[in-house]
């Protein structure tokens, strides 16, 4: 068909492969999602805000991966703070009751969203509006229109105002619990963005404007200050810092066992049913009632006896290419096993994978595997090969976490 026309199948070649360069080296578009993860880097990423945290405001810094419910209280001498920035914060009732116990042990907690919902809203009696609807502009349309003004209102800090564009969401409180809440920072229309409570020992911050701590708004940005003034106020007196990445609305993988029986009523006093029965009958009913089972000696194991044996037969052969190849399968098998990772491509993402897993440093996984390669590819193998496969493949079990 296409004899003698060679010239058209290069010209479909080279634009097919044109086009793919072009596809490859276009710039990247940018993700607007509002994530507010501390890994992200995208505008709506806290990525920026999180590098500052140590040692600008407190002396130790962590990452909370775990329901609140498991939230630690050791260390009783440090104080601390909670940090929890999300779109929507909605935590159950066990939660709630861990975070005054959290607070009132003279810890500082600090819930940034643009809306409470839940128990958190019902208990405070928190609702929030927004001034403006910025779901139809566009990007650069938001970018460009003037939205919210807000300001501090202590009086030293009252006649500095902070201008932010139609692209933060400038959700206020419409409501709150004014005996227990006092506003410390509002818009230019003195809507309340920014209120806090005493509660036992400690304190709770509540915002409405999540947005002002993304990296859109620290990096490069003159409003930057009012985020490290809100930092500033809600660290005071803190020592550690903690980054709660657990609520995030990308985080789909949330629910734990024990958090759904614990958010369900029925399902709690089930469990605890469950619990008493268990040690009533542990302790009333737990005797054993049979005679003694006699002790029988366990089958002979010889198996390890049988590879010594077959090992030797190989070594005195002096077939260590074959033995080097046993070595190296048994390994790869035991990999992807112990870390469920696939052993057919060697690459950067798989030393790291391994790296992470095992805790074993990245430099020595790179050179034992590039090890087993090299024996795979040989054509013969030496003693001494044998002794440092052995070798590091030994260190390397040692040292594993798993």
């Amino acid at each position: 068909m296409f004899k003698g026309n060679n010239k058209y199948i290069w010209i479909f070649i080279g634009m097919f492969v044109l086009i793919v360069l072009v596809q490859y080296f276009l710039p990247k578009p940018v993700n607007w999602q509002r994530t507010y993860s501390y890994k992200d880097k995208n505008p709506f990423g806290t990525y920026a805000i999180n590098n500052l945290l140590e040692p600008t405001f407190c002396k130790e810094s962590s990452v909370n991966k775990t329901t609140l419910y498991n939230l630690s209280n050791k260390d009783s001498g440090k104080t601390k703070t909670l940090i929890l920035i999300n779109d929507i914060v909605n935590i159950s009732k066990p939660d709630l009751k861990t975070l005054y116990d959290f607070i009132s042990n003279g810890n500082s907690v600090f819930i940034s969203a643009n809306r409470f919902e839940g128990i958190v809203a019902d208990t405070f009696h928190l609702r929030t509006n927004e001034d403006f609807f910025n779901y139809y502009l566009n990007k650069d349309s938001a970018i460009k229109t003037p939205g919210v003004n807000v300001k501090f209102n202590a009086i030293n800090l009252n006649k500095k105002t902070y201008n932010y564009s139609r692209l933060c969401y400038d959700f206020y409180f419409r409501n709150y619990d004014s005996t227990k809440f006092t506003s410390y920072s509002v818009t230019t229309d003195n809507k309340a963005v920014l209120i806090k409570a005493n509660i036992g020992k400690g304190k709770l911050f509540l915002m409405s404007m999540p947005d002002v701590f993304t990296n859109y708004f620290i990096v490069k940005q003159p409003n930057r200050t009012y985020a490290y003034g809100i930092l500033s106020l809600i660290t005071q007196n803190s020592k550690v810092i903690i980054w709660d990445e657990y609520y995030k609305a990308f985080n789909k993988n949330t629910d734990s066992m024990f958090k759904f029986i614990f958010d369900s009523d029925a399902l709690y006093s089930a469990y605890l049913l469950m619990i008493l029965s268990l040690i009533v009958y542990m302790v009333f009913d737990g005797r054993r009632r049979q005679r003694a089972i006699p002790i029988l000696e366990p089958v002979k194991n010889t198996t390890l006896e049988f590879v010594n044996v077959v090992s030797h037969v190989y070594f005195s052969s002096e077939n260590h290419k074959y033995i080097a190849e046993e070595r190296v399968k048994y390994f790869y098998d035991n990999i992807r096993k112990r870390f469920q990772v696939s052993t057919n491509e060697l690459n950067e993402n798989f030393f790291l994978q391994i790296s992470e897993l095992s805790g074993y440093d990245l430099k020595l996984i790179k050179q034992l595997f590039m090890y087993c390669e090299r024996l795979k590819q040989s054509i013969s193998a030496s003693e001494y090969d044998l002794i440092e496969l052995n070798r590091q493949i030994t260190n390397f079990n040692n040292k594993s976490l798993r």
